[in-house]
């Protein structure tokens, strides 16, 4: 199982800037090539942050609607480290078994067999160590799925992070007002270190960060405004 670190720095001028502003880090995870709708992690930074995690995954159901500020409160979750290709059930009893077969390869899925709703919000949820405190079940991804049926989730290990404030953790996130920075971790590439650059509203390679890679795993993507 695959574990990933990353290490992101500030200057104390900057730091003073985000704290006067009210400005935090947000740290999202690329869902099925889509822009992130999902604030993963929301970090409220230091000179040096340390992000790690590891490529395990479990499902949730919740009654949250997809509006910007929605909290992704769970009714029903697996444990951490589910398998792909199965297939899990959110049962009329509310609760979410599995795994059983009829799955597809190296995806989730969720069967959503629960009458209360006409429809109920999956995603998929990850732990992660922020600055050595454990972050557990913030979900990554959030999607509607009616009533007998199914939804279908793809795992990815690029990750987006931005500045922005009064965005909260483990919440709903569409209204994107700063640079994102795209950062594509997997195979090889296993630790990265960036530095926030305040004339662009990016992050950069930090200049005495590590980087295990052979190619450049940096993209930037602009505000949805």
């Amino acid at each position: 199982m695959s574990q990933f670190n990353l290490k992101i720095a500030f200057t104390t001028e900057q730091l003073r800037i985000l704290y006067t502003t009210g400005t935090n880090v947000i740290i999202a995870k690329q869902s099925d090539g889509r822009s992130p709708s999902v604030a993963w992690q929301v970090i409220r930074p230091m000179q040096t942050n340390s992000v790690s995690w590891k490529e395990e995954y479990g499902i949730y159901a919740s009654t949250a609607e997809i509006r910007n500020g929605a909290v992704l409160s769970q009714l029903a979750n697996t444990l951490i480290g589910i398998e792909t290709g199965k297939q899990y059930i959110l049962q009329s009893s509310g609760a979410i078994i599995g795994p059983h077969g009829g799955g597809f390869p190296n995806a989730f899925m969720l069967s959503n067999q629960y009458s209360g709703m006409h429809y109920m919000v999956a995603g998929l949820f990850q732990d992660a160590i922020i600055n050595g405190i454990n972050i557990t079940n913030n979900a990554v991804s959030a999607t509607p799925v009616l009533m007998q049926s199914n939804a279908i989730m793809n795992p990815n290990t690029t990750i987006q992070i931005w500045l922005q404030s009064q965005v909260v953790g483990n919440s709903v996130v569409t209204n994107i007002t700063s640079p994102i920075t795209e950062l594509k971790f997997g195979g090889n590439i296993t630790d990265i270190s960036i530095a926030y650059d305040s004339e662009s509203g990016k992050f950069v390679p930090a200049k005495s960060g590590t980087l295990k890679s052979s190619s450049e795993p940096f993209n930037y993507i602009e505000p949805s405004l």
